[in-house]
C-alpha cells in the first residue's frame, strides 16, 4: 500500500487467549480420536479428509477470536481490515465507501455481513 491511512484503529478481541488455548487443546484431542476411529469405518481415506477439513476451520475460528489483530485502516475511498499475527500482516477485506454499508455493529458488503467494532472517532468518520 502506497498510500497513508487517514486512520487507524485496532479492533477488540473477541476471545481471551487462555480459553482459546483450552478449546484448542480438546479440539486437538477430539480431531485425533476422530482420526483414529475414522481408521476402523468404511470410506476412510474420505473420512480422514473430512476430519481434517473441518479440524482446520474449527481451529482457524478458535485462533481468529485471540491470536490474530486486527485493525481498521480508513482510506480516502475505502476501509480495510488488515490481519496482524505476529509481523506478519495482510489485508483481509477491502469495503469501498460506494459498495459497503456501514453500521454501528456491523458493514454489508456484497450480500454479507462482516461484524465490525469501530471507536466513535472512526464513526464519526463514516457517518454513522
Amino acid at each position: 500500500m502506497t498510500e497513508q491511512a487517514r486512520y487507524k484503529q485496532k479492533a477488540p478481541m473477541k476471545g481471551n487467549a487462555a480459553v482459546s488455548l483450552t478449546a484448542f487443546s480438546l479440539l486437538t484431542i477430539v480431531i485425533i480420536a476422530l482420526l483414529v476411529v475414522v481408521n476402523f469405518l468404511p470410506y476412510s481415506g474420505i473420512l480422514t479428509l473430512v476430519v481434517f477439513a473441518l479440524g482446520a476451520y474449527f481451529i482457524h475460528r478458535l485462533l481468529s477470536r485471540a491470536v490474530f489483530d486486527i485493525t481498521y485502516a480508513l482510506f480516502d475511498d475505502k476501509l480495510i481490515f488488515l490481519r496482524k499475527y505476529g509481523r506478519l500482516e495482510w489485508e483481509c477485506e477491502v469495503f469501498p465507501f460506494d459498495e459497503a454499508k456501514f453500521f454501528s455493529d456491523r458493514i454489508e458488503h456484497r450480500g454479507k455481513s462482516y461484524k465490525f467494532y469501530p471507536d466513535e472517532k472512526l464513526k464519526e468518520f463514516l457517518g454513522i
